[in-house]
């Protein structure tokens, strides 16, 4: 419990961690603070039209950062719901309760719920959902899955704390990435998840 605690404390000061996920690992901050935010950008050399993405403690968390009466498919959103946590992401119309800063969009959010334990324990004591974008920098491409190592030697020294994983992780390439912003439910990366049998009738 003593990273989780040390995690979180890194976070409330404004720092920006990392953290692993089902995939990557990946830097993470408090998105309801701006300068926190900023310091992911200025680390990866990120372009700031490129938004965190938001990653919950639990499924159900998910329904507060969507708007809902925007979703042309509820029922596949249901399903893409309840399929979580895992390796998938989802673009969403985004609820006010999304959190207002130059780094997140106003009309659109991507949400995930991770099945790595100790990620999950930390956004639960964080007590909100943490912005978070993969570890590694702009343009540069890797090989694999982004490890503790890799992400270690990049950021180590800039970032507040490193927490360590709690399993391994259970895929070997990217996130699946869903929109539910369209007339039609559109993958826009494929991963080891299958929407096509998931969504199936």
């Amino acid at each position: 419990m003593e990273h989780i605690y040390n995690t979180v404390a890194a976070l409330k000061r404004g720092e920006v961690v990392l953290v692993p996920t089902d995939t990557n690992y990946a830097l993470a901050v408090d998105p309801w603070n701006v300068e926190a935010c900023k310091k992911i950008y200025d680390l990866k050399k990120r372009d700031p039209e490129k938004p965190l993405t938001l990653f919950v403690a639990d499924p159900e968390q998910a329904w507060d950062y969507i708007q809902i009466d925007k979703i042309r498919h509820p029922s596949a959103l249901k399903k893409l719901i309840a399929a979580m946590p895992g390796a998938l992401n989802l673009v969403v119309p985004a609820s006010e309760k999304v959190p207002v800063n130059p780094y997140l969009k106003t009309d659109s959010v991507s949400l995930v719920c991770n099945q790595q334990s100790v990620l999950r324990q930390v956004i639960a004591l964080f007590g909100r959902p943490l912005g978070m974008s993969s570890a590694n920098l702009s343009g540069v491409e890797s090989e694999g899955l982004i490890d503790l190592t890799a992400a270690s030697e990049t950021f180590g020294e800039r970032v507040g704390y490193i927490l360590p994983a709690s399993q391994k992780p259970l895929t070997t390439i990217s996130s699946t990435i869903v929109s539910l912003l369209g007339e039609e439910v559109q993958t826009l990366r494929k991963g080891d998840i299958d929407i096509a049998t998931m969504l199936a009738p």
